[in-house]
């Protein structure tokens, strides 16, 4: 009962159609999906990982090197600091001054008298 040119579509052309609509759908489907990523930057572990070592590595190296100078330097600190001994023969120095000899007057005083010829001004308190 079907005619010859009627416009009903036959199965197989229908199968056809939808098979096409889901393939169609399909890489659409995939265009999207790679359209997302696309802004999305590869994932960078190993380089990350590398930079991290890197950065671990040289901050070691500092801290190192600082523990190095603060232990020389303490070091240093810690030696006791010997004066040689003056030699007999080396010059006294001019500044130095004997023990045995009294200071001189002020200079705002003229000489003092001894105490014998100081004259007697004791006066009686009351």
């Amino acid at each position: 009962m079907t005619q010859e040119g009627s416009t009903q579509p036959t199965q197989a052309s229908v199968d056809t159609r939808e098979q096409r609509a889901a393939v169609e759908r399909a890489l659409m489907d995939h265009a999207r999906a790679h359209a997302s990523r696309e802004h999305e930057p590869p994932p960078r572990l190993l380089r990350n990982t590398i930079g991290f070592a890197v950065t671990l590595a040289l901050l070691a190296i500092v801290l190192l090197g600082l523990d190095a100078f603060l232990t020389a330097m303490q070091k240093y600190m810690e030696t006791k600091v010997v004066d040689p001994a003056p030699a007999p023969t080396d010059p006294m120095p001019a500044y130095a001054v004997p023990a045995e000899v009294s200071p001189p007057p002020p200079a705002d005083q003229g000489p003092r008298p001894s105490p014998a010829q100081a004259p007697e001004t004791s006066q009686a308190t009351p």
